[in-house]
């Protein structure tokens, strides 16, 4: 009879410790062949004085309610900071597995998956996670909290940059022996700086196009005005000429007219808006240039010149 009760006694112990559950997103690593779902270690009230003379065999709710009222004089900042001298390993997850890329992830999940639930209703007590030396979360009473399955606690990622650490905690009060779980999982958060950096980019660009083009209309309406200049030099000069010979009737026949000056001008030069601005300005002269009407006595001398070219 000794024998069957032994083996009912461990049937118990083990389902009892596959019964905790594990970190299922960020989907944890573990030793294969394990029970990995298993508390790290046990520790008691003796661990800190401020917790001696509490009471904690009593409901899961009341363990738990006496911890918390006691932990503000027991001068730890965390729980990771009484629960690593005891538990300093990650149970069964591998802390050098290939990390898990949490972009985009808001919540932590934590599910037994035998009974079907989150935190097992029973194992009431405080849990907070890490990622590397920044603690993103903590709360109280976690398996009152978070009653689905999987348990899905919010989590802050973006203090990851790269590649990192993220360590769970839970301590459960269910008992005077408390149960620690911890376990780990290496995450890579290639995080959202991406877009801004391309949109500022792109925003370079179009600066840089803009400047080009207003470059290259400034260097048009240079090359314009240039144009422009010398088209009205040579007109100057031409009329100047014309001005000077005026012995010859022919000269006003070359006398450059608007048509003729405008017909090269601007349009072939340049597209920019600003050329047909700038396009009454490259007309000549005005008639003023234009050689008087010849008097009298010029009009006779002229005519003799003209009867000797024809002999």
């Amino acid at each position: 009879m000794k024998a069957p009760t032994t083996i009912l006694a461990l049937a118990t112990l083990t389902a009892s410790v596959q019964a905790h559950g594990y970190i299922s997103k960020p989907k944890a690593t573990y030793e294969p062949n394990t029970i990995y779902t298993a508390y790290n270690a046990l520790t008691t009230a003796s661990v800190n004085k401020a917790f001696a003379g509490g009471k904690y065999d009593g409901s899961p709710s009341q363990n738990t309610q006496v911890f918390n009222d006691r932990w503000n004089a027991t001068g730890y900042k965390s729980l990771r900071e009484m629960m690593d001298p005891i538990a300093p390993d990650y149970g069964k997850s591998i802390k050098t597995a290939t990390p898990v890329d949490v972009t985009g992830y808001t919540e932590m999940w934590w599910q037994n998956d035998e009974y079907k639930e989150g935190f097992i209703a029973s194992h009431e007590g405080p849990c907070e996670a890490w990622i590397d030396d920044v603690r993103i979360f903590h709360h109280d009473n976690c398996a009152a909290q978070f009653k689905t399955y999987p348990a899905k606690v919010p989590a802050d990622y973006s203090s990851c940059k790269g590649e990192c650490l993220f360590v769970f905690y839970w301590l459960a009060l269910h008992e005077p022996n408390w149960q620690i779980y911890k376990q780990c999982v290496p995450i890579t958060n290639s995080g959202s700086g991406a877009a801004p950096t391309t949109q500022s980019s792109a925003a370079e660009e179009t600066s840089k196009d803009n400047d080009s083009q207003t470059s290259a209309s400034t260097d048009n309406e240079e090359s314009t005005t240039e144009q422009t200049g010398k088209d009205k030099d040579a007109s100057d000069e031409t009329q100047s000429d014309a001005s000077t010979g005026d012995e010859s009737p022919s000269t006003e026949q070359s006398t450059p007219t608007p048509e003729q000056t405008e017909a090269p001008a601007t349009p072939a030069i340049t597209s920019a808006p600003e050329a047909t601005t700038t396009t009454p300005a490259e007309a000549p002269a005005t008639p003023e240039d234009t050689p008087a009407t010849p008097t009298a006595t010029e009009a006779t001398t002229t005519s003799k010149c003209s009867v000797r070219r024809r002999i």
